[in-house]
């Protein structure tokens, strides 16, 4: 049985994905389209003696402010923070105090 198995490998299927809507000629093409027409642009610019102003990039922009935007909670909470204001049980002084008077209370009553 050890012998069938060694002569008969079956390997898995590879992986083909080829995807249904992108084009890598339509895509070069349009590059090639927006560079002609930036080259275009700058070398009228240039002839009227005007400098061209290049459009900002679009699309990145900051989600964390997006997210917090419809929830209250997370709203106030990012504004006490930028103002400064910590909570309570965000103070690392105060939870050591915390724990040294818990310690303590348990030495007290259980040990003595």
């Amino acid at each position: 049985m050890g012998m069938f198995f060694f002569y008969n490998n079956k390997k898995p299927r590879k992986f083909s994905h080829s995807p249904i809507l992108y084009d890598p000629e339509k895509e070069e093409r349009k590059e090639q389209m927006e560079k002609r027409i930036r080259r275009i642009r700058e070398e009228v610019a240039r002839e009227e003696g005007r400098t061209i102003e290049t459009p900002q990039e679009t699309g990145k922009t900051d989600f964390g402010e997006e997210f917090l935007s419809p929830t209250k909670y997370l709203k106030r909470r990012k504004e006490k923070e930028k103002e400064g204001n910590r909570s309570f049980f965000t103070n690392n002084v105060t939870i050591v105090l915390l724990i040294i008077v818990l310690l303590a209370i348990f030495y007290f009553v259980f040990l003595s």
